[in-house]
């Protein structure tokens, strides 16, 4: 079991190290740095939440709330420290999708499948 931990360290290092987790941090960094897009940001969850809402209790969605969800969100993917924060979070969501499909194509292997 200890070696099992011992790999298991090791590829968090490995993840933690690859270039799509520095390129995460980073944005994140300058994402944080910005706190109009923080702000927005937070806006922007508050308003889907609320829509999100609506919907699982069968509730109409007024037009302003739909048009407001549109306008924040307009106004995140206007700006270039955002897209590249949500870039960064789609390649280090693809490396970690690979990391899974690669430990379950071991397992399978190891199990016959």
């Amino acid at each position: 079991m200890d070696d099992i931990t011992q790999l298991a360290q090791k590829l968090g290092v490995a993840i933690g190290q690859s270039a799509q987790s520095v390129s995460l941090r980073n944005a994140r960094k300058q994402l944080d740095a910005q706190p109009d897009v923080k702000k927005l940001t937070e806006e922007f969850r508050r308003q889907s939440d609320k829509v999100a809402a609506l919907e699982g209790e069968n509730k109409p969605i007024e037009v302003e709330d739909k048009r407001k969800l549109q306008e924040i969100n307009d106004k995140l993917v206007a700006n270039d420290v955002f897209k590249k924060h949500m870039a960064a979070q789609v390649e280090y969501v693809d490396l970690m999708r690979k990391v899974n499909q690669a430990i379950g194509k071991a397992m399978a292997d190891v199990e016959g499948k």
